[in-house]
C-alpha cells in the first residue's frame, strides 16, 4: 500500500546525492515520474522462522484441538448414554434377591435363608409385570430342616394416575427431545468456537498488516530524514526542518513497538483457541478481500428460524414442558389400580432347596384379582405440580417469542452491518489510493522546492491512517459476513463441516 511513496523517496534521494554541484543546475533538472508498482498479492510470504497458516488450516486444527469443543464431545458421550438408559425402560429386568437371618425365640435358635430371581417388566401402558421364584430354608436347632418354594406372577395396571401410554412414554419422549437439544448445543458450541477462531485469525492478519504498515511508515520517515539531510547539505532546506522529521521517526518507532506487542497478543490468542503450543511461531498467510455480497433479508430470516441452534433449543424446551404438564395433570387423578396375580406353591419339610425344585408334587394354585383405589382429599401439594408445570410452560413460550425477536434483530443488524461495512471498505480503499497519490505529488513538489517538510510528514501520516482504515474496514466487512453465518446457524454448511455425533 505504501510502495509508491517508498519508490518516490528512494528516487528523490538518489537524485539529490548524485546531482550536479550547483544547486540551481539541479533545480533545472526534472526527475521522471515515479513508477506505479502493482498491489501486494493476496497471500504474503511468511518471514523466516515462521510457519505459514491459512484460515482453513486454523479452523480445522481448532476443530481437532480446541478444548471447549473436545469437552462438548465428551459431554455427548454422557448424553447418548442417558438416552440409551431411557429407551431401555421397557426392557425386562432380572434381579436376584437373597437374604439370611438368625433369630432366637423362646430359647430356640433358628436360621432362615431365602433366595430367588425376580423378573420385572414395565409396559408402555404403565402396567408392571413381575415374575418371581423364591426358595426358603429354615433350620431350627433340634429339628429337621424345612424348605419351601414359590412361583408367583403379578400385574398392576394403573387406570387413572400413572396409567396410559402418554404417561408411561413421557420419560422416553423427554429423553429423545433432550438428545436433540444436546445435538443443537454441540452445534452451537462448535459454531461459536469456529467463529472465534476465524475472528482471532483475522485479528492476527490485521496485527501483521498493521505491523507492516508501521514498519513501512518508519522506513518512509527515515528515508525522508535522509532526503532532508541531503537538502540541508545542498543548502535547499533549513536546518530546523530536520526537527520535524526526527519527531516523525520517534512517533513511528513508538507506533512500531505497539504494533509488535499487538501482533504477539493476537498470535497467542489464536494459538490458545486452536489448542496449540503458545510457543508456536505461526504466520497468518491469507489477506481478506472485500468481495461484494448482497443478502436478502427475508431469506436470511427464514434460514435463521430453521437453523439457529439457540432458537431451536427454545422451541424444544416448549415441547419438554408440555409433556411435563401432561404428567403433572395425570398425577392429580385418583389412584385406581387393577391388580391380578397367580402362583403355585409347594413345600417339603425334609428336603433341601435343590430337592424342592424337583418335588413340586403337592401344588396349590393361588389366584387373586382386585381393584385398589386411593382418593386423596385436600392435598394442595398435588395441585402444586400442575401449577408449576403450567408456569414453566408459559415461561418457555415467552422465552421462545423473545428468542424469535432476538433472531430477527440479530439478522437485521447483521445484514445492515454487512452493507455498511461493504461501503466503508470501498470508501477506505479509495481514500488510501488518494492518500498515496497525494504523498507522491507532495514528494515531487518538495523536490521542486514548492513544498515543506511539514507537509510531506503530514501526508505520510495521512497515508498511514488511510492504510490502517482500509485494513480495518476490510477486516470488519469479512467479519460481518462471518457474524451473519453465525446468526443464521449456517457456519458448518459454509465450511462444509459435518459433525460426527458420538
Amino acid at each position: 500500500m505504501g510502495t509508491r511513496a517508498n519508490t518516490g523517496c528512494r528516487l528523490l534521494l538518489g537524485l539529490v546525492l548524485a546531482g550536479a554541484p550547483a544547486p540551481h543546475a539541479q533545480a533545472q533538472q526534472q526527475p521522471p515520474a515515479p513508477p506505479r508498482p502493482p498491489r501486494p498479492p493476496a497471500a504474503a510470504q511468511a518471514p523466516a522462522g515462521l510457519v505459514p497458516l491459512s484460515l482453513a488450516e486454523a479452523v480445522f486444527i481448532g476443530l481437532r484441538d480446541n478444548r471447549a469443543i473436545r469437552s462438548e464431545f465428551l459431554q455427548r458421550i454422557s448424553d447418548r448414554f442417558a438416552l440409551r438408559v431411557a429407551e431401555r425402560s421397557f426392557v425386562p429386568r432380572l434381579d436376584v434377591a437373597a437374604n439370611t437371618a438368625r433369630s432366637r425365640v423362646g430359647g430356640v435358635n433358628a436360621t432362615n435363608f431365602a433366595v430367588g430371581p425376580v423378573v420385572s417388566w414395565d409396559a408402555p401402558t404403565g402396567a408392571r409385570f413381575q415374575l418371581a421364584w423364591t426358595a426358603n430354608q429354615t433350620n431350627v436347632r433340634g429339628a429337621p430342616p424345612s424348605s419351601a418354594s414359590g412361583l408367583s406372577f403379578q400385574v398392576i395396571q394403573p387406570l387413572l394416575a400413572g396409567g396410559g401410554v402418554d404417561f408411561a412414554m413421557a420419560p422416553v419422549r423427554i429423553a429423545r427431545i433432550s438428545e436433540s437439544n444436546a445435538q443443537l448445543r454441540l452445534k452451537g458450541s462448535v459454531i461459536d468456537q469456529i467463529t472465534s477462531i476465524i475472528t482471532a485469525y483475522r485479528t492476527l492478519v490485521q496485527s501483521q498488516e498493521q505491523l507492516r504498515i508501521a514498519e513501512a511508515s518508519l522506513r518512509r520517515a527515515r528515508e525522508l530524514q535522509e532526503v532532508n539531510r541531503a537538502l540541508v547539505n545542498a543548502g535547499r532546506l533549513a536546518q530546523i526542518e530536520l526537527i520535524q522529521s526526527d519527531a516523525a521517526i520517534a512517533q513511528q518507532e513508538l507506533a512500531l513497538i505497539g504494533a509488535r506487542n499487538s501482533n504477539e497478543q493476537a498470535r497467542l490468542a489464536l494459538l490458545v483457541l486452536m489448542g496449540l503450543d503458545p510457543a508456536s511461531r505461526i504466520w497468518a498467510s491469507e489477506r481478506p478481500s472485500a468481495e461484494s455480497v448482497r443478502v436478502d433479508l427475508r431469506r436470511a430470516l427464514e434460514t435463521a428460524y430453521a437453523n439457529q441452534p439457540a432458537y431451536l433449543q427454545a422451541l424444544l424446551a416448549i415441547e419438554i414442558n408440555r409433556i411435563q404438564l401432561d404428567v403433572a395433570r395425570n398425577q392429580r387423578l385418583w389412584e385406581v389400580n387393577l391388580v391380578a396375580g397367580v402362583g403355585p406353591q409347594a413345600s417339603s419339610p425334609n428336603r433341601d432347596v435343590l430337592d424342592t425344585i424337583g418335588a413340586l408334587t403337592r401344588v396349590r394354585s393361588d389366584f387373586n384379582l382386585g381393584l385398589v383405589v386411593n382418593i386423596p382429599i385436600g392435598r394442595l401439594q398435588r395441585e402444586q405440580g400442575e401449577v408449576n408445570a403450567t408456569v414453566t410452560l408459559r415461561q418457555s413460550e415467552l422465552a421462545a417469542e423473545q428468542a424469535r425477536d432476538r433472531v430477527r434483530q440479530q439478522v437485521e443488524d447483521a445484514v445492515r452491518n454487512i452493507e455498511a461495512q461493504r461501503r466503508q471498505a470501498e470508501l477506505a480503499r479509495r481514500s488510501r489510493e488518494l492518500a498515496a497519490q497525494q504523498l507522491e505529488a507532495e514528494l515531487a513538489r518538495l523536490q521542486a522546492g514548492r513544498s515543506s517538510n511539514f507537509q510531506v510528514v503530514n501526508f505520510q501520516a495521512q497515508l498511514q491512517q488511510a492504510e490502517s482504515a482500509e485494513l480495518g474496514a476490510v477486516i470488519g466487512y469479512v467479519n460481518a459476513l462471518t457474524t451473519l453465518d453465525q446468526v443464521l446457524g449456517t457456519t458448518l454448511e459454509t465450511w462444509r463441516i459435518s459433525l460426527n455425533q458420538p
